[in-house]
Parts: structure tokens; sequence; C-alpha cells
């Protein structure tokens, strides 16, 4: 992510700082969602019920892809002069990659596996190589909903209706889950707005488009802002009323508002959101001053190359599949596993780079 403006060597210093801590925050994302597709695939019912299971389960399984893509949104009004053709080329972009890493992470490896008997159907329960191909990911969702954040941008430019379309997905969205028509084409588009996760569709965009348009608000007053530490203390004290405000809500009922962390009620969406802006004020407080640290600089590359570490971290879980079966892990060797992919996810994107940026060269 680039900032298109030329700023003093002050503002300058502001915003590269700014965007130090939108990739730190993305880097501790991406270890959190490494974790649980480790465990998810791998982790045997001893190693999910373990402490570690179920601290995992605990920091990741409701805030992590929350929390992802209300920094999408961020970026959205964040970056300056972002032509929407471009950003639609985009959006379709991630839509159609979503499909290709189901073919190459799920059916294809779940197939051969079936197919050499490394694992069987009763391991795998209701997941087939078919159903594997369909399933609606984060980055189908993260697709659609960049193009609905992009033209809700274009055509209504203020904060006030962002704010008011988030307001309407939050509370409508339980409204219109599970409709469906009977055909089936049409619901397996359906899916991709209401569906569940039995459905294959993890991340619906009802209700999860709400966590980004928010995150569009965040980022124009950031952008707006003079004060990066003094905007960041003042979202903390603004998240913790968030949450004071969503706690609440989620208790009145809980069977409701924790109804899924795929498909949250209203109640659990406003305290994941009060939650992000936290999780940001910890992430800038944790950057400040750290550029020389090497943890932190790490994490911040892979923040930066979030969707390729994404990707390779998918293939990866997806073909192992063949070498350790599903659910089989006790719990060291799960954990040894979700070490192992990290560290094989981060020489993939170092490879990548060293492509592209070769490939770049030869064409310049």
């Amino acid at each position: 992510m680039t900032i298109s403006a030329s700023p003093s060597p002050q503002q300058g210093a502001s915003l590269n700082h700014r965007l130090h801590t939108f990739d730190f925050a993305r880097g501790i994302l991406i270890v959190l969602m490494v974790l649980v597709h480790v465990l998810d695939f791998y982790g045997s019912t001893e190693t999910h019920e373990s402490f570690i299971g179920s601290s995992i389960n605990l920091l990741a399984s409701w805030q992590v892809a929350a929390w992802f893509v209300f920094i999408m949104g961020m970026f959205i009004t964040y970056t300056p002069h972002q032509p929407l053709a471009a950003g639609l080329k985009r959006a379709f972009g991630l839509f159609a990659l979503g499909y290709l890493l189901n073919l190459t992470r799920g059916t294809i490896p779940m197939w051969l596996s079936l197919k050499n008997g490394l694992v069987t159907q009763a391991q795998l329960g209701s997941y087939t190589p078919t159903t594997e191909l369909f399933i609606v990911d984060i980055l189908q969702f993260a697709g659609i909903a960049l193009a609905c954040c992009l033209l809700v941008k274009h055509f209504l430019p203020h904060p006030k209706y962002w704010f008011l379309s988030a307001f309407l997905v939050t509370f409508a969205s339980p409204f219109i889950w599970d409709v469906s028509t009977g055909w089936g084409y049409i619901d397996g588009v359906l899916k991709l707005f209401n569906g569940n996760k039995y459905q294959g569709a993890m991340f619906p965009l009802f209700p999860w488009l709400a966590y980004p348009l928010v995150g569009m608000i965040f980022g124009y007053r950031l952008r707006k802002s003079s004060n990066i530490y003094d905007f960041f203390q003042k979202s903390f004290w603004i998240g913790i009323a968030i949450i004071a405000v969503g706690l609440p809500i989620t208790i009145t009922d809980t069977d409701y508002h924790m109804a899924s962390n795929m498909r949250p009620g209203p109640g659990m969406i406003i305290s994941l959101t009060g939650g992000a802006l936290v999780f940001l004020w910890l992430c800038q407080r944790l950057t400040q001053g750290q550029n020389a640290n090497r943890f932190v600089s790490l994490l911040c590359f892979w923040g930066r190359n979030v969707t390729t570490y994404y990707v390779i971290q998918w293939l990866l879980v997806g073909w192992g599949l063949m070498l350790v079966g599903a659910q089989q892990l006790p719990p060291f060797a799960a954990m040894s596993a979700m070490i192992a992919v990290m560290a094989l996810s981060h020489i993939g994107v170092v490879i990548w780079l060293k492509v592209h940026n070769i490939r770049a060269m030869k064409l310049a």
C-alpha cells in the first residue's frame, strides 16, 4: 500500500508510521489465522480440548477475520484518489482468487488423499472435493465487500452514510439469513450473501459487510487527523465505549447474538468492532519507536504481503493433509505443524517476491 500524496518529511514519517501500525496488526492476525487453520485441519479431539487448543480458539476464533476486513475497509478511505474502475478490478480479482484457492488447496489435495487412502470420508465428515470447491471463504467475501464499499464510497461520499449502511447491515441481516428459492443454482449464489457454515458459506456478505463499512469511517478520520497519537488514544476510548454497548446487548440473548462466529448477531458485531479499535491502539503502542525490532519487522513484512502469505499457508495446509491426515495430530505435533507452516509460508513469500521482482525487471 502506498501513499500518493507528497507530504513534508515530518508528515511523511507520520504517514509511514500509520502504515507500519496496520502492517503489524495484519501480521499478528495472520499468525493467529495460521494457528486456527492448522488446529482445525490437523488437531485431534485431544488437541482441540487441550489448553493449547482452547487458548487458540479463545484468541482467534471470533475476532481475527473480523479485524482483517475492518482494516481492509480502513484502507479504502485512507488511501486517496483510488480510481473506482481499478478498485472494482481488484475486487473481481480477489473473488476469482478465492475459487482458484478452493480448487488448489482443497478440492485437488482432498481428492488425491481420498483416492490414495490417506484419509477416509468418515474423517472428513460432510466435506468432499466438490464442497471444497464452492466454499465461500474470506477471499470471495473480500472481493464482494470491496466492490460494495467502493461503490458506497463513490456514490455516498460521506461517513454518515457509511455508518447508516453499517447499522442497517448489522441489524437487518438476521432477517434475510437462510432465505432460499429451492432452485439450486440461485441458492448457490444467494449463499454468498446470506448463507451459513453448513452451506459452505464461511463469510456471507451479511452481516460481515458491517466491519469494512465501519473501517471506512476509521480510515477517513485517520487521514484527516493531524496527531496520530491523539487519534489512536481517542479511538481506544471510543472502542471501550462501543464494547460497553455491545456486550450488554449480547448478554440479553446470547443464543441469538453469539449463534456462530461465522455469522454473529448485532451484539457481537458491535463488540468486535469496538475490539478492533482497541486492538489497533495496542498495535500502535507496540510499534511506537520499534522500527529496528526484528520481531516487529517480521510481522510487518507478513502484514505488507498478507494476501500472498494467506494463499501460501492455505496451500501448505491443504496439501499437508496428504502427509498427516485429517484431525490426527496430538498437541505437541500440532504445535510443530503450526511453526512449520508459518516458517514455510515466510520462505514462500520471499521466493514469490524475488520471482515477481525478476519478472518486473525483465518487463521494464
